[in-house]
């Protein structure tokens, strides 16, 4: 268990880096930003759920519920971030940017959560 969690975090911690990608000149850093959280989240959350799944005996109930909450918002979260971020692409305007600002900074959280479930585990190990 303690070797399947040191490369689960491992490959956690790769994905974190995705964020730090330089913004091309021209490109709207918001627009950017989210296309990037879209993938990154899609992956990370994946991953994340698998391998509970794959652990559940020896999983934690925090694991556990980190897991569940993952599988239950991370899809809604990540399809509004899309769908925001079509619309602002679209219109350009300061009420779509704001909207499409605060979807970025829920799925964030969101992958906050499940990246400290997976340490906080990683650690107990």
């Amino acid at each position: 268990m303690k070797k399947l969690l040191s490369k689960f975090f491992v490959a956690l911690c790769a994905f974190s880096m995705i964020g730090c990608v330089t913004v091309k000149e021209g490109s709207d850093p918001i627009v950017v930003r989210a296309e990037q959280l879209a993938k990154e989240a899609t992956d990370t959350l994946d991953e994340f759920i698998k391998f509970v799944d794959r652990n559940r005996a020896v999983a934690g109930k925090d694991l556990i519920a980190a897991r569940d909450i993952a599988a239950n918002d991370g899809p809604v979260y990540i399809r509004e971030l899309r769908k925001w971020t079509k619309l602002y692409k679209a219109n350009r305007l300061p009420d779509s940017k704001a909207t499409l600002d605060e979807k970025i900074n829920a799925l964030q959280r969101l992958l906050d959560l499940v990246r400290e479930q997976a340490t906080q585990k990683a650690k107990e190990v």
